[in-house]
């Protein structure tokens, strides 16, 4: 059987309409018609999870196909993230929701989209005027060159001309910037817009081969491409590519080799003086110490990032009375931020992050094992991490820990959080900024993960406490920090035993099983009298 055997024809229906979709993130309008055939029937209106755009779901489960999908031509802003506000922002454009009830009049009279055989409208391509010597007319010019991949053209062309129809923060449209004022700048606002949009890294980095070389090979024809390299372009490498989108693309290439290695990379701690002048840099520099909370508490709790990214004030125990969750108690007359105040149970979705419902968008941490930290302390001149990290975070007037859905809000958020306060911030956006702290502080760039391995490093190296011990605080099993830290750290044999102030701090420092049996033998202990 040949491959052509295997390929199934595109189903054609009605204009407009198909049967693929991509995954919602909520649906903010449905209508629920009356059942044909004892079958049901739904129209609604959802918003699309990657690009976020409008879009109508017809279901009619009597049909043949059932399911069939229509697009608004509309995106959803990235900052509206309640169903009542995409449903506000819709209605801003009355002839999209009236498609919606026209479509829902219809059928109610019978009438069914999936059922049509008509072609689709076959829309011809928008071409973009970009004026002589910018970004746009450099791509344009090097695409209609006989130069050049030609597969690299076809397959990212149109990606890269989606790119430059976006925006700066600045509301100029990347395509009509001029190719000498092209600087790092400019290109990482490029890279924000694009993830912004819920768009993948990996086509980002194709785009930024093709701009590279559209650039390297107009600088050498400045006549006819208008490219000139500017005062911010940097010295050309073996290929002749020195400008700032081929900068951007070995950050790009950074990140992408970050997203693919996941969890299971040999750990790269950093030492002691590494972690000291990270903190350091992350406190000096203006542009990085918005972000000096989260990697605070990454490096003093060894946590996930996508729990850190899932933390509330509720599960911030040394904040509330008697050290307990925050649902109900009150707050403490003393905050206590030391030892092990904090307690992971949720962590961030990937898939869900931006989701209408707030509640979709976490999840239960890895393995289901809650986890509650001993804090690291061992960083010179920095003992007291996570106290420094929650007190930069804790509002000026505290009287607002009174409040029951003020204590839901997340920890962090980062400096450009909306009003959505249950919004989790993006993780792949901290790397850009943990690059930049590392080539200031003069330390080998490492991911950010590596910082939940330099807790594991420091609390075993010079806390000296057991693999069982620190697993326990990690959310791990000692079978994964065998597989981890084999061949990089040596665990003591025995826990290593703290000394407590009495039996509230021993029983806090028993594991579940350990708690578990302790209580059995009470029991046995007060059933025989003993």
């Amino acid at each position: 059987m040949g491959l052509s055997d295997k390929v199934k024809p595109v189903e054609v229906i009605a204009p407009n309409w198909t049967t693929l979709m991509a995954p919602a993130a909520g649906v903010i309008h449905k209508v629920d018609l009356p059942p044909r055939n004892g079958r049901k029937r739904s129209l609604a209106i959802e918003v699309e999870s990657n690009n976020r755009g409008f879009r109508i779901r017809a279901r009619d489960y009597s049909r043949d196909r059932s399911i069939v999908c229509q697009s608004l031509g509309i995106n959803c802003p990235r900052d509206i993230t309640s169903k009542e506000d995409a449903l506000a922002f819709l209605k801003q454009y009355p002839e999209k929701f009236m498609t919606f009830q026209g479509i829902l009049e219809g059928m109610q009279d019978g009438y069914w989209m999936g059922e049509l055989r008509a072609d689709h409208v076959n829309r011809p391509k928008v071409s973009k005027t970009y004026p002589f010597g910018t970004l746009g007319y450099a791509l344009r010019w090097h695409i209609q060159q006989a130069l050049g991949s030609e597969n690299q053209k076809d397959t990212y062309g149109d990606q890269a001309f989606k790119l430059l129809g976006m925006r700066s923060k600045s509301g100029e449209v990347f395509g009509h910037v001029e190719c000498s004022d092209l600087d790092e700048d400019i290109a990482m606002q490029m890279t924000e817009a694009w993830v912004a949009e819920g768009r993948s890294y990996s086509t980002l980095r194709g785009i930024y081969a093709l701009l590279s070389a559209a650039l390297s090979r107009a600088s050498k024809k400045p006549k006819s491409s208008g490219v000139r390299p500017g005062i911010y372009w940097g010295v050309q490498d073996s290929k002749g590519r020195g400008n700032p989108i081929n900068t951007e693309r070995k950050q790009i290439d950074i990140i992408i080799d970050d997203i693919n290695a996941g969890e299971d990379v040999r750990a790269q701690p950093f030492t002691p003086p590494e972690a000291e002048a990270l903190c350091k840099v992350f406190l000096r520099n203006d542009y990085l110490k918005p972000y000096f909370p989260l990697f605070a508490i990454l490096l003093a709790t060894g946590a996930r990032p996508n729990e850190v990214l899932a933390l509330r004030w509720d599960h911030v125990l040394g904040l509330w009375e008697g050290h307990q969750l925050g649902y109900h108690v009150p707050r403490a007359k003393e905050f206590v931020l030391t030892g092990d105040p904090v307690l992971f149970e949720l962590a961030v979705s990937k898939k869900h992050r931006l989701h209408l419902e707030p509640e979709r968008r976490f999840k239960r941490v890895k393995n289901g094992t809650e986890h509650q930290p001993e804090l690291n302390t061992f960083i010179p001149g920095f003992e007291n991490l996570f106290k420094k990290a929650i007190e930069a975070l804790l509002p000026r007037n505290t009287a607002c820990m009174a409040n029951q859905e003020w204590r839901k809000r997340l920890v962090f958020q980062g400096p450009a959080a909306g009003d959505d306060f249950r919004l989790p911030y993006d993780w792949h956006n901290f790397r850009r900024y943990f690059m930049r702290a590392c080539a200031e502080a003069g330390v080998r760039y490492r991911r950010p993960y590596n910082l939940r391995h330099t807790y594991v490093s420091m609390m075993c190296r010079i806390g000296e406490y057991s693999q069982r011990q620190i697993a326990y605080w990690i959310g791990d099993n000692e079978t994964t920090m065998k597989n981890h830290y084999s061949g990089v750290l040596s665990f003591p044999q025995q826990d290593k035993v703290k000394k407590v102030a009495g039996v509230d701090d021993l029983v806090k420092n028993l594991s579940s099983s350990e708690k578990q049996k302790l209580a059995m033998e009470l029991i046995a202990s007060l059933s025989s009298g003993d």
